[in-house]
């Protein structure tokens, strides 16, 4: 089954389309020497939105969105809007809805069809609407301030759990509405990176080298490059007393099962964002399994929603971060140790 966002596609040869920010004529039918304001290369927007570069070039084709504008070397530029509007897109086509019935609507009607579809909608929470807020004033100083102060009062499972998950979706909602641009997501990466990494630290030392189990090693597949989730997932483990083994972000497939096999790992743990094809993230975990050793279990979670779908034998859905403690548990009451 292919993901929704690349049901209605065919192949494309077009190319000379930049991954760069790229200046472009403030309107859309006006001469390149117009006064400039800045457009997003058809690369920056498949890498951080999910959309790849022959999806966009057929939409354009066959739905006339999106219009982008072409630079002297007829690269491809998006303007502000349609990025925008682009993002709340796909967060629709994940929902299950159609391309050829949501890209000739307005921005207004994908905003008001999104929150009736209960999409992108956040819990109350008045601390972190107050912190997104310092975020976009640029207020970054205060923001890591209070985002410290959370850190210290709440520990860290209750940090992971009640601030930090609901904060990146929070983050996400923000970028996908276009009322946060991409720096303030990385700025808030730093940010949050830091916080759970001085909270888990003390806790990694203690059990580093106590023969604890299981040994659980944690990344993400190549073209997966957001690593919040393998993080927090990475608190959850370390909190249930797992030896973890962080490899990073983007790991090929043979270095995965170099490592298991270095490490005597007994847990493969893998964090899915939406940016990957569904048939990506499928291909790449029967892969996976299938070079494995026999007695490793792949574990796997995130926000995409291509992992909704049955999971292959010998890999395992865990729904979020809090059924990580019992998961482990489990897996403990039935390992031959």
């Amino acid at each position: 089954m292919t993901n929704s966002s690349e049901q209605e596609f065919e192949p494309d040869s077009s190319a000379g389309d930049s991954d760069q920010l790229t200046s472009l004529p403030d309107r859309l039918d006006g001469p390149a020497n117009d006064s400039a304001m800045v457009g997003i290369g058809i690369g920056a927007i498949a890498q951080e939105i999910g959309l790849t570069k022959d999806t966009l070039r057929v939409w354009e084709r066959r739905y006339g969105f999106p219009q982008p504008m072409r630079s002297a070397g007829g690269e491809r530029l998006y303007p502000q809007e349609q990025v925008s509007k682009l993002r709340l897109v796909k967060r629709l086509l994940d929902a299950g809805h159609r391309p050829s019935k949501v890209l000739a609507q307005s921005i207004e009607t994908l905003q008001h069809l999104a929150e009736s579809s209960g999409i992108g909608q956040d819990a109350p929470d008045l601390e972190l609407d107050h912190m997104i807020a310092l975020l976009r004033a640029g207020n970054y100083e205060d923001f890591r301030y209070e985002l410290l102060k959370r850190a210290t009062r709440e520990g860290l499972e209750r940090f992971t759990v009640d601030v930090a998950a609901p904060l990146s979706a929070r983050i996400g909602n923000a970028w996908a509405a276009g009322t946060l641009q991409v720096y303030h997501e990385h700025l808030f990466s730093e940010a949050i990176t830091g916080a759970l990494r001085a909270l888990m630290r003390p806790l990694s030392d203690a059990l580093r080298g106590r023969g604890g189990r299981p040994r659980v090693l944690l990344t993400t597949l190549s073209g997966e490059g957001h690593g919040l989730g393998i993080l927090m997932a990475e608190a959850m483990f370390t909190l249930s007393e797992c030896e973890c083994i962080q490899l990073g972000l983007q790991t090929p497939l043979h270095d995965i099962v170099d490592a298991v096999n270095a490490h005597n790992v007994d847990i493969v743990a893998l964090s899915f964002s939406s940016v990957l094809p569904a048939q990506t993230i499928a291909n790449g975990l029967v892969d996976l399994r299938k070079i494995l050793p026999p007695h490793v279990r792949v574990w796997v979670g995130g926000s995409s929603p291509a992992l909704r779908r049955k999971a292959h034998d010998g890999i395992d859905h865990i729904a979020g971060l809090g059924p990580i403690d019992e998961t482990v548990a489990d897996w403990r009451q039935t390992a031959v140790l």
